[in-house]
């Protein structure tokens, strides 16, 4: 007999008395639960930066979090005018943001960049870069950082990239190719070799290197060039393109030619002539040295902060990405000198890549009009104004990136699967290569970096182009719900084997917990048996086994198996299930006591009872002499002693046993048979 409860769910059930952030905690849950529409998103971000925040100082107290863009989430309500959202200040320390120095008159802020400037106010360590395309500019863009407090580091380009690397550059470090020498690119003055920099707050500059494809796999880069070209696309050959920015350097007997902006590659070749070869191999570096060459030169950078991918192949798919060890992390972690610095792992949290260690093989299409890779990512789409879901892939691929990005998918990030990706592990996503589900912010904590750089946190206002989040609410809200968000949950549960035996038999209840949308619950479920708990397991994919029993008492037994949600979703489920306890079977058994019977002397029982996995028996035995008496006695801890008194002539005699059963145990018997001889009597 199985009886399954309704789920009962609590928008806000309490934390567990021994947590100290049960304040936050509920906030978050709050923050997540508001309704669809820009404001609700805006709380829904909000969220996410706490959850994940609490996740990785909940391993590291010192770990440092810099959400990247979007500064006026930092705000209640992400209005500026409201003052700082205290919670979410509390757990963040610093700001990012790309592009945002150089605009208006750099004297008063503009909108965009007020809530920078007033987080720097506050005293939050606020970074920012800029493409920079002269000296001029250049100068303009340090004086707005000094004047606003704001840490920068230029993406050097234009005429500014010949003149400081001459022969070397002609395109913009748009893709955070190289470790520069902070006093080649002006920032001498901010660098102190002997400065500590414990924490964001010590820093004073910053080095933006998110992308390793100059030192990346330089055995395969003839053969993907002689690939590209026979296609008739150069790929790192491109001189005036970002994506090979200082790939491709005069060098004499070289086998290329640049390629790019035509003008600037014929001014190029009548200075340097037609000969051109890799930066490395130019430089004279052995071929298999690439990740050595880079770990180098951020080792021997006296920067205060370096902003890494926390891989070094990053841009290879799941099954062939190679992350830094923790020991060379932690080899980065000082200057030359031996100073401390910041080491920060960059982690995308608003899209999903192609290349990252939770891609699927088929989330993505071959894409040949993609400029950086041969695959993009599916996601939803936006034709006439109309959403359409991802197709073979989740839901949560939500939108479409937009600009030269199509190998990456904006995300609903609130969505509990993608939060399982990023900050709680244990999904139902995992590694194609490994099996792994261990999730993203977890895995840079165990790498040892300081912190994260959370990149793409300002996705939430899309509204339009590629974006449209106002479609995509308001085709789910048409079509059964927005998937995945936070909500209530239903608990099945399931007992085998039923009925058990009182006093001995256990059973084994299936459990799991369903989200009303899409993920997998994480967390703990618990049995309980009125005000006692039975037992406990943790979800592995939404499901656990518990294992309940043995039970003193035969009848019905009503279990009750409660979900309390996990670290952030409180939403509480529970349901019953009847266990029918059953009368157990018994055994009883009987030995002489007395040594050697004799006629008229008396014979002794021993007698014990007991049921199933040594379960002790209470109540009586008897035994029965056959064609002759009954004697019945109590047990005592299971066993007893029955006098059958004195026999008078000799013989075989047999002795039936009966065990008289309890209320949990049933009738048993068993017999025993002996001989009684003629006693000897002394002459």
């Amino acid at each position: 007999m199985l009886t399954i409860g309704a789920t009962q769910a609590a928008p806000a059930a309490p934390a567990p008395a021994d947590d100290g952030n049960a304040a936050l905690k509920a906030e978050i849950r709050q923050l997540y639960s508001d309704p669809p529409g820009l404001l609700g998103r805006t709380h829904k971000m909000q969220a996410f930066i706490m959850e994940l925040a609490m996740r990785a100082k909940a391993q590291n107290p010192n770990f440092q979090v810099i959400p990247q863009d979007a500064a006026n989430l930092a705000f209640i309500d992400g209005d500026v005018n409201k003052g700082v959202l205290p919670s979410l200040i509390s757990l963040v320390d610093g700001w990012g943001k790309e592009d945002a120095l150089l605009g208006g008159d750099g004297t008063t802020p503009t909108s965009g960049q007020k809530p920078y400037v007033e987080l720097a106010k506050a005293g939050v360590t606020v970074t920012e870069t800029s493409t920079i395309t002269s000296a001029t500019q250049l100068q303009e863009y340090y004086r707005r950082a000094a004047n606003w407090d704001i840490i920068p580091y230029p993406r050097v380009g234009g005429a500014l990239a010949q003149q400081l690397y001459p022969g070397k550059r002609w395109a913009t470090n748009g893709d955070y190719f190289w470790v520069e020498d902070p006093t080649t690119i002006g920032l001498g003055s901010r660098v102190d070799p002997t400065r500590d920099v414990n924490e964001m707050t010590d820093a004073q500059n910053y080095l933006y290197n998110i992308n390793s494809r100059p030192y990346d796999a330089w055995s395969t880069w003839d053969a993907e060039e002689a690939a590209a070209l026979a296609e008739g696309e150069p790929d790192r050959t491109r001189i005036t393109d970002s994506y090979g920015n200082g790939l491709l350097v005069p060098s004499p007997g070289g086998p290329y030619q640049p390629a790019g902006n035509a003008t600037t590659v014929a001014n190029a070749i009548a200075q340097y002539g037609n000969q051109w070869d890799w930066w490395w191999r130019a430089a004279g570096l052995n071929v298999n040295d690439g990740r050595k060459t880079w770990l180098d030169a951020l080792r021997n950078s006296n920067y205060d902060v370096i902003y890494i991918d926390s891989f070094y192949n990053h841009r290879a798919l799941p099954n062939a990405q190679t992350p830094l060890t923790r020991a060379e992390v932690e080899s980065l972690k000082h200057k030359p000198d031996g100073s401390r610095r910041q080491v920060i792992a960059y982690l995308s949290v608003g899209s999903a890549e192609q290349n990252r260690w939770y891609a699927q093989d088929d989330w993505t299409w071959v894409d040949p009009a993609n400029p950086n890779s041969e695959r993009s990512m599916r996601s939803g789409k936006i034709v006439g104004g109309v959403y359409s879901p991802p197709e073979n892939a989740p839901a949560w691929l939500a939108l479409g990136y937009g600009g030269n990005y199509a190998e990456e998918a904006v995300v609903q990030w609130w969505n509990r699967a993608w939060r399982d990706i990023i900050i709680n592990g244990e999904g139902a996503i995992r590694n194609v290569a490994t099996g792994d589900n261990t999730s993203s912010i977890d895995r840079i904590v165990a790498q040892g970096f300081d912190g994260a750089y959370l990149d793409n946190v300002g996705i939430y206002s899309r509204t339009s182009g590629g974006g449209g989040w106002n479609s995509f609410e308001s085709y789910y809200l048409t079509h059964g719900g927005i998937p995945g968000e936070v909500g209530s949950y239903t608990v099945k549960a399931t007992p085998n084997p039923t009925p058990v035996a009182v006093g001995s038999g256990t059973s084994n209840i299936a459990v799991t917990v369903s989200p009303s949308n899409t993920g997998d619950a994480t967390g703990t479920v618990t049995a309980w048996d009125g005000g006692t708990k039975l037992a406990s397991a943790k979800l592995v994919a939404g499901a656990a086994t518990l294992a309940v029993g043995p039970f003193a008492t035969v009848g019905d037994k009503a279990v009750t198996i409660k979900y309390a949600g996990d670290y952030i979703d409180y939403a509480v489920g529970s349901t019953t299930t009847t266990i029918p306890v059953v009368i157990g079977k018994s055994s009883v058994t009987a030995h002489l006591k007395t040594a050697k019977p004799k006629v008229g002397k008396n014979v002794v029982l021993a007698v014990s009872a007991a049921g199933g996995k040594g379960v002790q028996a209470t109540g009586q035995v008897t035994a029965i002499i056959k064609g002759g008496t009954a004697y019945t006695v109590n047990l005592v801890n299971g066993v007893a002693e029955i006098n059958l008194g004195k026999f008078s002539r000799k013989g075989t005699k047999t002795v039936e046993i009966q065990y008289l059963g309890d209320g949990n145990l049933e009738y048993s018997t068993t017999t025993i048979t002996f001989k009684v001889k003629k006693a000897h009597h002394k002459k």
